[in-house]
């Protein structure tokens, strides 16, 4: 027992070993063992190791405090310096607080001044680089922060520094839109994981999240299923919930777009339990990554509540916007879309997509075609620097909506057939089936009712077999997947629309009639066609005839 050892120093070599080990409630009684006998700085840094791995945040918050005091008071900079970072990250990870984050590392600034370059120094680059990345989006600043801290890990042989030196440069050159560099950084910080050992046990850990994130936003699937493995390993031989709740969001958004949503579900919904539990300022990805399950499952409430719980993060302010445009909202939309670019500015390519992708919809919806095609070719502008299919697949899909909206079908058409089959390269079924849903609208346009006809019905069969049962009825299918067209298939809206179409007005008349813009009313005239499979205004007018909405 920890209590059995003779001296304060025995105990707290026992609990550095137990922390070796991952024991982390004998490291916790060895400490607090120690500290009953004397106040010892490093048993109160030990202390704020082992509870922050038993996820008791408020004793290793204390702990680290104590230890930073301890170390001022022993004019140790150094280890005041590593405590100061270490609540830094903290502030971040266990309460989400950028500010209290903020002003410990301007404390270890402060303290650095003047002094040598040293592995104390190293963490507070790994820390302040990991700041710009994920709070300023200052891909710029977190570059320069990681290859100092690579470089200062490398001469001083601390491979825990060169590792997430490494992986925060990476990362950061993959957001600044240099994709091949930083891909080729982040393969590097793997190996260093792969084959070093390090001094803390949350270094590799950290490491792996950092590349799965970006990664994961960079729709590069196959990395992130292969880092998240490693991740998964980690995590279950340190016991600790908290990695494994990031290893399980980020997985679980690689299955939801891979179509695997029942295990996405799973996986999501354990991953948030675990991330409120232990680490609830990291909890904010994970409520915006199962938000967005739960709008593409059609569970349109609840993946609203999701989103609102999550702000301010960025994610959960563009899930919102998106049900604001598909609730008829586009103001509201391009509101959302245009105030998040505006907060991350030109620095961060890979942030601004989903925003662009918002934003160009919004505007065509609005009929505001020189706005939305500004924004899609931004869209397609960024995607080509970033590489994956995926993106470019949602970039050309953005742009065939646009261009159908735009009345250009045949644009729209070569666009979306692009998008099709860019999706089925990264094996992303949803996006497949709307980029289908949105070729259907095209064809009918252009007067091809067969291969529209059997576009949608691909669609809708793919969105059955996921789960999207809203979107499956949009697409013209029955409640239980009857191929019987009806108006029950129909919004109340597009009900609307086409009445006022069998009664000869023209989409300018209705757009009046119903305050919204003609482009809109557009819309909605192609979806009750594909829906229904009317291949022409005047077989909408029969139809509407023999429903009675005359």
């Amino acid at each position: 027992m920890a209590t059995e050892l003779d001296t304060v120093e025995d105990l707290v070599t026992a609990g550095n070993a137990a922390l070796a080990r991952a024991d982390w409630g004998r490291a916790r009684r060895c400490f607090e063992s120690a500290l009953g006998r004397e106040q010892s700085v490093a048993a109160w840094e030990g202390l704020s190791w082992a509870t922050s791995w038993l996820g008791d945040t408020d004793a290793s918050l204390d702990a680290r405090e104590r230890a930073f005091r301890a170390y001022r008071a022993a004019a140790d900079v150094g280890g005041a310096v590593r405590m100061a970072g270490w609540l830094a990250n903290d502030a971040l990870h266990f309460r989400g607080d950028q500010a209290v984050a903020a002003g410990w590392l301007e404390r270890c600034r402060s303290l650095l001044a003047g002094r040598p370059p040293s592995a104390d120094h190293g963490w507070f680059l790994v820390v302040d680089g990991y700041y710009a990345l994920e709070v300023d989006a200052d891909p710029e600043t977190a570059a320069s922060r990681g290859a100092e801290a690579a470089a200062l890990g490398a001469q001083l042989r601390v491979p825990d520094l060169e590792a997430l030196g490494i992986a925060i440069d990476g990362a950061a050159r993959v957001v600044q839109g240099r994709v091949e560099t930083g891909l080729r950084r982040l393969d590097e910080a793997a190996a260093v994981c792969a084959g070093e050992e390090f001094e803390l046990p949350i270094s590799p850990a950290w490491t792996l999240c950092i590349m799965i994130a970006v990664c994961e936003r960079l729709g590069d699937f196959a990395r992130v299923a292969q880092w998240c493995e490693a991740m998964r390993s980690i995590g279950d031989r340190l016991s600790g919930r908290h990695l494994i709740g990031v290893c399980r969001s980020a997985y679980g958004q690689v299955l939801a777009c891979r179509g695997e949503w029942p295990a996405a579900e799973a996986e999501l919904v354990a991953a948030l339990a675990d991330l409120e539990a232990t680490r609830p300022g990291m909890a904010p990805d994970g409520l915006a990554r199962l938000g967005e399950l739960r709008a593409r499952q059609g569970r349109v409430e609840e993946a609203r509540a999701l989103f609102e719980r999550a702000l301010p993060h960025r994610p959960a302010l563009i899930g919102l916007g998106v049900l604001a445009l598909e609730e008829g909202d586009a103001v509201g939309a391009a509101d959302i879309a245009e105030r998040t670019l505006r907060r991350i500015g030109e620095a961060a390519p890979i942030d601004r997509v989903p925003a662009l992708e918002l934003l160009a919809r919004a505007r065509a919806a609005l009929g505001d075609f020189e706005r939305a095609g500004a924004a899609s070719a931004e869209l397609a502008q960024l995607v080509e620097r970033l590489g994956t299919p995926y993106l470019r697949g949602r970039a050309r899909l953005v742009a065939g909506e646009v261009a159908e909206l735009r009345g250009d079908h045949e644009q729209a058409r070569r666009g979306l057939e692009d998008a099709l089959d860019l999706f089925g390269e990264s094996a992303a079924p949803y996006e497949a089936a709307l980029a289908r849903l949105a070729l259907a609208r095209a064809l009918v346009s252009l007067g091809r009712a067969d291969a529209a006809d059997a576009e949608a019905r691909a669609a809708r069969a793919a969105l059955e077999r996921l789960g999207a049962i809203r979107d499956a009825r949009r697409s013209g299918a029955g409640a239980h997947g009857s191929d019987a067209p009806g108006l029950g298939e129909l919004t109340v809206r597009e009900r609307e629309v086409l009445g006022l179409v069998a009664q000869g007005l023209n989409d300018a008349e209705i757009a009046e009639r119903l305050v919204v813009s003609p482009h809109t009313v557009h819309r909605h005239v192609a979806n009750v066609r594909t829906k229904l499979r009317l291949h022409s205004r005047a077989a909408a007018v029969a139809y509407a005839t023999r429903e009675g909405l005359l």
